[in-house]
């Protein structure tokens, strides 16, 4: 969509101040206008913790002289004397870059000119409904949830934001976009006999209607109360059997295997250091997975993550980074590429106009090229339905022992190694009647467990919502997998928990 109006528009003045000075003085630059408003709501067992709106008006400048030396400078302050200030400030850094010998890159030079507009027509925009009626609605859900149990405590987290950008280069490039998003976030803890367990919900989007809309709330319901009863039956569990299973994972632990594990390795500007590099140069062709698995990455209208042009005004490709189970493309930004070996896909990314771009993922989800098909949402399949799919579809026999893990709850990861280390929600033996456990730590290696891979149960899934960080910068992410990922009993992929259960 271009039609419609974006407060970044009203900034003409600016971008031609910063083209004629650049074009004066024979150098190039990239020039990142952001104007972001945010309300954040704080709810804590019924009584309003926080309410805070914020704003961020700025522009950062990057240089680059004719033989590469780069330098960068921002404010908070937008008009045509502050940009040739900051592009001033920012050509005696690249002088100062090129006195001591540093790194020099021509590449914004090899680039070609476009205009772009991105605008997004939203339901329920960003100031469409008061901060007291956001609040009153967000403390009706938390006490709601509250009632289910007298051993929960609950929090909710609102947040909703109104972004855009406005991208210009020295090649007569302006782009302009909108990245708006919002969740609401539940948290349970239940405590009971000095014993406390934590889950959570979620419900991601880009506007009011994750908390105006009639679907969206009974989504989140459903989802908030099947939380809460995972805490409290988790107050009664025992722990699992440490060692290597047959295992069912959700899309959300799928997502953190695609994102943290995989994606952060396919980044190019770490290729020095990545499992999927060999001498800095990206390992294309490489098998890392079955034939039938795909990984891909990209930006995807309404989502928490959506942006469709990159912070170097290049626009954000979907990129199939495994195709076939082979790897085929990398993320790729402007900078990091060609030393990678690879084609610019668009991947530059920042949290601010006061931040310098790092090559880094949107939606990224794990494909399968079939899957077992349900009927059901992902959320009405529960353990017991979940096992009579996998006994149906003879995918496991009645006397395997399989487990099957919900929920991300956050890890390490080394991209070097391919290494993992994650938290789940909790985990069920499966079974007729499933038995739940407490969460315990599941690790290992990311090529083998995209390479334990078998079967896909369920449509794709891929709103599962965090924030990526990288460098000191944090941008939202998202992402998935079908319902349900079934993998092979690995030794190399291991749950643990204690010697006995």
């Amino acid at each position: 969509m271009t039609e419609g109006k974006l407060r970044v528009d009203a900034l003409q003045s600016v971008v031609e101040a910063a083209k004629d000075l650049a074009e004066q003085m024979g150098i190039g630059f990239i020039l990142r206008i952001q104007d972001k408003k945010e309300a954040m709501v704080n709810i804590n067992n019924g009584v309003t913790e926080e309410i805070a709106t914020t704003s961020l008006r700025g522009m950062g400048i990057q240089v680059f002289s004719a033989d590469g030396y780069s330098g960068f400078a921002s404010s908070d302050r937008v008009n045509p004397e502050e940009v040739r200030t900051l592009l001033r400030q920012a050509v005696c850094l690249a002088d100062k870059v090129k006195e001591v010998a540093g790194e020099k890159n021509r590449a914004v030079f090899g680039l070609s000119p476009h205009q772009e507009r991105r605008l997004l027509s939203l339901k329920h925009p960003y100031g469409s409904l008061s901060l007291n009626t956001i609040e009153e609605r967000l403390i009706r859900m938390n006490k709601e949830l509250s009632a289910i149990d007298p051993r929960l405590s609950v929090r909710t987290v609102f947040r909703v934001v109104d972004e855009e950008w406005r991208i210009a280069r020295q090649d007569g490039t302006d782009t302009s976009f909108m990245t708006p998003r919002s969740f609401i976030f539940n948290s349970f803890a239940a405590k009971e006999g000095g014993k406390t367990t934590t889950t959570y919900s979620n419900l991601p989007g880009s506007d009011l209607s994750v908390l105006v809309d009639e679907d969206n709330s009974a989504k989140l319901m459903k989802k908030s109360v099947q939380a809460a009863k995972l805490a409290l039956a988790l107050l009664n569990a025992g722990t699992v059997k440490s060692g290597s299973y047959k295992l069912v994972i959700d899309y959300a632990l799928a997502k953190g295997l695609a994102h943290e594990a995989f994606g952060h390795a396919a980044e190019t500007d770490g290729m020095e250091s990545s499992i999927l590099g060999l001498n800095g140069q990206m390992r294309l062709g490489m098998e890392v997975a079955a034939d039938f698995l795909s990984i891909i990455d990209g930006p995807v209208e309404g989502d928490y993550s959506f942006q469709p042009i990159s912070a170097n005004g290049i626009i954000r490709q979907e990129v199939r980074i495994v195709d076939g189970g082979r790897l085929r493309a990398g993320l790729a930004d402007l900078f990091s590429a060609a030393d990678a070996g690879v084609e610019v896909t668009g991947a530059g990314r920042v949290e601010s106009c006061h931040h310098l771009p790092l090559a880094r993922m949107t939606n990224i989800r794990i494909e399968l090229d079939d899957f077992i098909a349900v009927d059901e949402d992902f959320e009405d399949i529960t353990p017991e339905k979940l096992y009579q799919i996998l006994i149906e579809n003879e995918l496991i026999q009645e006397d395997e022992e399989v487990l099957y893990l919900t929920g991300f709850q956050g890890g390490q990861v080394n991209p070097a190694f391919g290494n993992f280390v994650f938290n789940c929600s909790g985990i069920y033996k499966l079974g007729p009647e499933p038995i739940l456990y407490r969460p315990a730590i599941f690790s290992g290696g990311i090529l083998t467990a995209l390479k334990s891979v078998r079967a896909g149960i369920g449509p794709l899934k891929i709103d599962a919502m965090g924030t990526c960080g990288k460098m000191m910068q944090g941008v939202p992410s998202s992402g998935g997998s079908h319902y349900f990922l079934l993998l092979d009993r690995n030794p190399e992929i291991t749950i643990g928990g204690e010697a006995g259960e």
